[in-house]
């Protein structure tokens, strides 16, 4: 059986050859390519599109496979032409998907954007970046076309009522499941507001998350507090309001928080009370530093209680809702040693 493979191998023609140790040789570093060579930015996506092409690499190579066992085993046809179109054609989707995968990283890398992403610097898309890999999208699809119909000889194709027209044909029919969400990611990455990096709150949808990957369709945030994924289509992005808590390059975050502190307590005790409970929450998250002073502002002296509040820096913008958490607990920790409630004071009560 080994000689018989020996012997297929050397008479195939040279193309034959170069398939077959090129869909071998890509099979074994494909989890290299796309994890290092050509990364998008996720392990999990990284090992999709490795499978995707191994799974190429083994349909490819079951082709030369069933010819040796139907053509040289069980009978004695040599190798078949339609195999040999079959492979070629293989080969050509094999390539051409190399080649947008290729020239979306090489659009990132030469157009995208540097940013820091929950602590890790990485290139992020941008207009440009996916322009470009449309067009080179689009050349690909014409190269890998004007291929099919020369290894096959079916010239009919290029007529307008030929498979090039029903394939225009179905792209239109379906348009509505793909063109909104495709037209709504180019606008957000030409405005540059909405881009990975960006810390967003979402109202409508309960969203406080970091924008962590962005494509033509589809959003991806990761949740500030849970830290799971969460995807949402762009045409719904573009629909509802989006507040940007980070739209420059700056790390840190200008943040406040509110406290009902009865009248019977001085200002002078108050601001005691703040800069202690500040101190505390320092000690509790790191993103809080000791140094930058928070500022206290008297809000509202309602009916019942005054609102104070109070104005502090968060250094790391990812870090937003865990520091509140820890100036909330500083507080309720340290209203008993200053002497204080935070507890809405009764005002009135019945008399029976």
């Amino acid at each position: 059986m080994i000689e018989s493979l020996i012997a297929y191998f050397t008479g195939l023609s040279v193309f034959g050859k170069l398939a077959i140790v090129l869909n071998i040789s890509i099979f074994i570093i494909a989890g290299f390519l796309f994890k290092h060579v050509v990364p998008s930015g996720s392990d999990e996506l990284n090992t999709k599109r490795a499978r995707l092409l191994r799974l190429m690499n083994i349909f490819l190579l079951s082709i030369y496979l069933f010819d040796w066992l139907w053509n040289y085993v069980i009978n004695d046809y040599g190798q078949r032409e339609f195999l040999k179109q079959v492979s070629q054609t293989g080969l050509v989707f094999l390539l051409g998907y190399l080649l947008t995968q290729f020239g979306h990283s090489w659009t990132i890398k030469k157009y995208g954007k540097q940013r820091t992403i929950d602590g890790k610097d990485t290139k992020t898309r941008t207009y440009q970046s996916e322009m470009g890999f449309i067009i080179i999208t689009l050349i690909t699809i014409a190269v890998s076309l004007l291929l099919i119909i020369n290894i096959w000889q079916v010239t009919s194709w290029l007529q307008a009522t030929g498979v090039i027209g029903g394939i225009l044909v179905i792209l239109f029919g379906t348009k509505e499941a793909w063109a909104h969400d495709a037209v709504s990611g180019l606008i957000m990455l030409h405005q540059g507001q909405i881009s990975p990096g960006v810390v967003c709150r979402i109202p409508s949808m309960d969203i406080l998350a970091v924008i962590k990957r962005m494509s033509l369709t589809e959003t991806t945030f990761h949740h500030l507090i849970q830290k799971h994924s969460i995807i949402v289509a762009n045409s719904k992005l573009r629909a509802v309001p989006v507040e940007i808590l980070n739209k420059t390059d700056a790390n840190y975050w200008n943040d406040y928080v509110e406290f009902n502190i009865g009248y019977d307590t001085p200002s002078e005790q108050v601001e005691a009370y703040i800069q202690a409970v500040w101190q505390k929450a320092c000690e509790m998250e790191k993103q809080l530093d000791p140094e930058k002073t928070p500022r206290l502002v008297l809000v509202n002296p309602g009916d019942h209680a005054i609102q104070w509040r109070m104005n502090y820096r968060v250094e790391s913008v990812y870090r937003i809702v865990q520091a509140r958490f820890a100036i909330n607990r500083a507080a309720y920790d340290l209203q008993t040693e200053h002497g204080l409630s935070l507890a809405t004071p009764l005002t009135h009560q019945a008399i029976q």
